[in-house]
């Protein structure tokens, strides 16, 4: 870049594009003086110019490239020729380097300072390209992200001294004695602590040739967060196993485990799932952190209308009412929120759970242990003759389970169970092809809540912006009006996601008088949907869904995910 241009001040270069006017510039410097926050990203938190707008304006007069990161692969190697602080303190990406000339990508280019400051560093002629702010944010977080090997307090040296050859020749013994010694150890309560930090729900250990591949889920996405060598395979996954208190020296069949983590003086169970795979044992960690789980409906992210119907329905003395979704879909939050709700001293209620994966006060917990003989229906037998209030079921499975909890429910219980079924009306025709009787479904069933969660958008850094037409089309709106919706653009706080958390989108059906009736002379599914809708104004997933995206709560993207898209060329 010439000197000159250099020289030129950014108010300037707009207000010659057109882009602003002189009186704009002057209430943004203003302004400027009380946040110290650059120039341009005033203008554009003002609603003076977009960043799009400022991007091309500057790209076009400077004469300089305008690059997208969110395409660009980026040369991690490079990251050593820039500290972290100096990227983050410049909002600077090294891209390329080409001799004695570093390419980087700035959102500030003419920052004469941080252009002579990276020279003074690096030692090379810095050529600078333009990219948008929150890119280079979001990038940054990627590119000097810490890696496990980072932070642990040893060498990869002795690391690899503990993960030794690939094909290991040591016995059992000595290869329990090798990975609970200090380094593997480290390694592995380093992937736990890490995950539970991020408030990660599962970790995934996938061996291939290559690597140990190390994947959090987070907010219901899966994310790949690092890899280690082929030579830690076996150590590593040892290790989880002995914590597991499963076989260490059984490798070719699936196991099932469970520890206790604890950290910062709070202690986390996590469930071990090992699955054998062509290139070793694959294991999944479920993360059950205590503090974590939401026991509040108020939480949950009922509307008011629906919240409504919820209290109506677990005010009730006896009956059943099913919850249903499919695997991580928050059934068993839900559960745990109207248990919460309706605990008391003054009542007994009793759990039965495949597995036990929160402890709740005052409520008696059990877990079902197929060895053993317990099954879900042996288990719901028992509860019945331990005076219960209130009974909890994991899963009906069966037919044996369903019978049991409806006629518990018709004895003068309160039954609470879940179902995987797609949505609430389904749920009363599951029952029947499953073969209960639908004299039994309409006496017991009181209610049904289908539900999914989306990811919420991060409030960090959230933004409005217009809905295109496809979009209004999705939200069942006119596509002549033009309505503001919100997406996250990305920072460090979400990982540049854009999304941090998640909340339930619910159906609510309730089982009246009529829909009793109509349950009796074998009414179809879609009898059971029109009548909802049309007496009880019974919303689907997807209108409440809709609902929290105008709410500016989550996105079209994220309704899509988890409700099926509708067609918009019909």
């Amino acid at each position: 870049m010439q000197r000159d241009k250099k020289k030129l001040r950014l108010g300037d270069i707009l207000i010659q594009a057109g882009m602003i006017t002189p009186d704009q510039v002057a209430v943004a410097i203003e302004a400027q003086k009380k946040t110290k926050d650059r120039l341009g990203k005033t203008l554009i938190r003002m609603g003076f110019i977009t960043e799009e707008n400022l991007i091309k304006t500057l790209a076009h007069q400077l004469k300089l490239n305008y690059v997208n990161l969110k395409e660009e692969k980026i040369d991690r190697s490079l990251a050593k020729l820039i500290p972290d602080k100096v990227a983050r303190r410049h909002l600077v990406v090294p891209l390329a380097q080409m001799g004695q000339v570093l390419m980087v990508a700035m959102a500030d280019p003419l920052n004469i300072f941080a252009l002579d400051d990276l020279a003074f560093k690096t030692g090379l002629e810095i050529e600078p390209v333009i990219a948008s702010e929150q890119d280079i944010l979001t990038t940054l977080e990627t590119l000097y992200e810490s890696s496990l090997m980072d932070k642990i307090e040893t060498t990869p040296e002795d690391l690899q001294a503990y993960a030794g050859e690939e094909e290991s020749t040591e016995t059992e013994d000595e290869e329990e004695a090798i990975v609970d010694e200090g380094p593997i150890s480290q390694l592995v309560n380093l992937i736990i602590s890490e995950a539970i930090k991020e408030r990660c729900s599962d970790i995934h250990l996938e061996p291939d040739e290559r690597a140990l591949r190390i994947r959090y889920r987070i907010d219901g996405i899966l994310k790949e967060t690092s890899s280690l060598g082929p030579k830690f395979i076996a150590p590593v996954i040892s290790r989880i196993k002995i914590m597991s208190k499963m076989d260490i020296s059984e490798k070719r069949y699936p196991q099932d485990g469970r520890f206790k983590f604890t950290m910062d003086n709070k202690v986390i169970d996590s469930r071990v799932s090992t699955f054998p795979t062509i290139y070793g044992e694959n294991v999944v960690m479920r993360i059950l952190d205590q503090s974590s789980i939401i026991i509040r409906l108020e939480d949950l992210g009922f509307l008011p209308r629906d919240m409504e119907k919820i209290r109506y329905l677990i005010q009730k003395p006896y009956g059943f009412i099913l919850v249903t979704g499919p695997t991580g879909s928050g059934k068993t939050t839900t559960l745990y929120a109207v248990l919460n709700t309706i605990n008391s001293p003054e009542k007994h209620i009793v759990t039965l759970e495949d597995p036990v994966e929160y402890r709740l006060d005052l409520i008696r917990q059990c877990q079902i242990n197929v060895k053993a003989g317990l099954t879900f229906a042996v288990g719901l037998r028992s509860i019945l003759r331990q005076d219960p209030d209130g009974i909890m079921v994991g899963e009906i499975r069966d037919i044996e389970t369903a019978e049991i909890a409806v006629q518990s429910a018709l004895t003068g219980h309160l039954v609470l169970s879940t179902l995987h079924t797609n949505d609430a009306p389904s749920s009363l025709i599951r029952l029947a092809d499953m073969g209960v009787d639908a004299f039994l479904i309409s006496s017991a069933v009181e209610g049904v809540i289908a539900q999914r969660l989306v990811r919420l958008i991060c409030t960090r850094c959230k933004e409005p912006y217009t809905a295109s037409e496809a979009e209004l089309k999705e939200l069942r709106l006119s596509t002549d009006q033009e309505v503001v919706l919100h997406r996250g653009k990305g920072c460090s706080f979400c990982k540049g996601s854009g999304y941090k958390g998640r909340l339930g989108i619910f159906e609510i059906l309730i089982v009246d008088k009529e829909l009793k009736e109509m349950i009796l002379r074998k009414a179809t599914q879609g009898e059971i949907e029109e009548y909802a809708r049309l007496k009880q104004q019974m919303k689907s997933l997807r209108e409440d869904g809709i609902a929290k995206v105008l709410a500016g709560i989550t996105t079209v993207e994220e309704l899509n995910r988890v409700t099926p898209k509708e067609a918009t060329f019909i």
